[in-house]
């Protein structure tokens, strides 16, 4: 289960009810698969992305390789974007 705390912060909690404070980096939404796809990752650990798919904002969908790919693009994009990397 996750919830989007607000523009910054993710929870994802487990099978037991533990529950893990994560950073949004970024996320975008696919409008043919009507899915949001979150790019996050751990405050101690920004170098290590995950991508998390939801539907609902709620539940964590699984992703087909197709997804996947589009997602990777998508992160090369992000990297390269100069507006992105002055913020940053």
């Amino acid at each position: 289960m996750i919830e989007i705390k607000n523009e910054n912060d993710f929870v994802v909690t487990d099978e037991s009810g533990k529950e893990k404070l994560m950073k949004i980096l970024f996320y975008f939404h696919n409008d043919e698969r009507n899915r949001d796809y979150y790019f996050i990752y751990e405050e101690s650990n920004p170098d290590e992305l995950v991508v998390v798919a939801t539907e609902d904002g709620k539940s964590m969908a699984s992703m087909s390789d197709e997804e996947y790919d589009e997602c990777e693009q998508v992160l090369a994009a992000y990297d390269e974007d100069p507006k992105i990397a002055e913020a940053k």
